[in-house]
């Protein structure tokens, strides 16, 4: 599923498209991404980062001064790459929940957190997420795009 994951026909932007500037609730899935639009556009009502660009790269000293201007609450969490702990899961509900903008900040790997956010937010809401080396993906989530993601994470589910 991974590879199909990575395969998305959507537009990937270099710089933070304009029509972020109307965006009632934004939420960002990775550090580089996260920081772009708090820099481009404003800061997001919900954040997940993990102080790591490329899985294994910490952020310089720069981005991570960015980085602590984002977020009123702070949540910390733990999840292991490749999977949506509950541990994430229900800190993704709790900063969802949260009236002040909230960065969950994850212990291990924040990749598949797009999901979990895409599953659970509104209609309407747009989630943005990084491609390393590549740029930012923006989902305007709709019923399509919440099918499409209960689909992956039924399928990833594991009793």
């Amino acid at each position: 599923m991974a590879e199909e994951l990575r395969n998305s026909n959507r537009k990937i932007y270099q710089e933070s498209p304009d029509f972020l500037l109307n965006s009632e609730y934004i939420v960002t899935v990775g550090d580089i991404c996260t920081i772009k639009i708090f820099e481009e556009i404003r800061e997001p009502n919900l954040s997940i980062i993990d102080m790591k660009t490329k899985r294994t790269i910490p952020l310089d000293s720069r981005q991570k001064i960015k980085m602590d201007k984002i977020g009123q609450k702070i949540i910390k969490t733990t999840n292991q790459p490749g999977t949506i702990s509950l541990e994430l899961w229900d800190s993704i509900k709790r900063g969802l929940k949260n009236k002040l903008n909230t960065k969950i900040i994850v212990e291990g790997e924040e990749d598949l957190a797009t999901l979990a956010a895409v599953s659970m937010v509104d209609l309407g809401t747009k989630v943005i997420y990084g491609m390393p080396d590549r740029g930012m993906v923006v989902v305007d989530v709709d019923h399509q795009e919440k099918k499409r993601a209960n689909s992956f994470l039924k399928r990833m589910l594991v009793d």
